[in-house]
């Protein structure tokens, strides 16, 4: 297994922010009006994030309020 290096944690953070943004807009939405693309999105938007908290580096590479809206979701 290749090393999590601290430039895949800078890319990483940056390509998260989209993830953050999904989450964000579609968990705003209540469940049952939720049409089945924004359904499938949120989830492989959550798992990613999960997957990326899961690496102590990325944790660590996140702003303050990156953390805080990642808290937010709920995950």
């Amino acid at each position: 297994m290749e090393e999590y290096t601290q430039e895949q944690a800078n890319i990483d953070v940056a390509a998260s922010v989209d993830n953050i943004v999904i989450c964000e807009t579609i968990q705003a939405i209540a469940e049952a009006d939720r049409t089945e693309d924004e359904v499938g999105d949120l989830f492989r938007s959550e798992g990613h994030l999960r997957l990326k908290m899961a690496k102590s580096l990325f944790v660590s590479t996140l702003s303050t309020d990156q953390a805080n809206r990642i808290a937010a979701l709920n995950l």
